[in-house]
């Protein structure tokens, strides 16, 4: 599931710039691209780029992520599966523009990227049962507390908690604490996963 992408939001408009954030407190300011995950399953996804106001204005911006989510629900059939938060400039730096979507869930998520970016977006939250029985395979995840490992067949014994996967190399702010995470993806201080480093999809299994 491994892939490089660049997310065409408006092509021409706006540049995307990729990272990405996770947490399970509150968020500090977004300065790349960000999946926030929710308990109840609703994904909110922050993306920032270069905005040139020699071209395009951000309330243009605005017009055209509108017009792009509200295509995405009539091709969905689901009123509200995507919706645009806000389209705004960074408070610190006007030249750049952050746009934040938000999803009823993974599903709608990666059928969102899968249409608009041409790839194939890959993000999930649920049980890990309910993730095995998708058919997700994994290797060894360490605990980030001693640096343990958890075997696959160890992780499937785990079946009731939560697991988030995902193959966006961004940073993901969790809706619980995290106890193992696989190979390259990094915890953060504030409790947040940046994946943006890691080779292959990311597993996050949390408390």
């Amino acid at each position: 599931m491994k892939r490089n992408r660049r997310f065409v939001v408006l092509a021409s408009l706006l540049t995307v710039l990729f990272a990405g954030c996770g947490q399970t407190g509150g968020m500090e300011a977004v300065e790349s691209e960000t999946i926030s995950v929710e308990k109840n399953g609703r994904i909110t996804y922050y993306l920032v780029g270069d905005l040139d106001r020699d071209y395009y204005s951000l309330s243009e911006l605005s017009a055209m992520a509108a017009d792009e989510t509200a295509r995405f629900n009539k091709s969905a059939g689901i009123d509200g599966a995507a919706v645009v938060d806000r389209v705004e400039t960074l408070p610190e730096n006007e030249s750049r523009a952050l746009i934040v979507y938000q999803f009823d869930g993974y599903a709608s998520f990666n059928d969102f990227v899968k249409k608009f970016n041409k790839g194939e977006g890959t993000l999930y939250y649920g049980t890990v049962e309910e993730a095995f029985n998708l058919g997700y395979t994994c290797s060894a995840l360490k605990n980030v507390t001693d640096g343990s490992l958890i075997t696959e067949e160890q992780l499937r014994q785990e079946g009731s908690k939560k697991l988030i996967i995902s193959d966006e190399k961004v940073i993901i702010y969790c809706p619980e604490k995290v106890i193992y995470l696989s190979d390259g993806a990094v915890l953060r201080e504030d409790g947040s996963v940046d994946a943006s480093a890691a080779e292959g999809t990311v597993y996050i299994l949390l408390k």
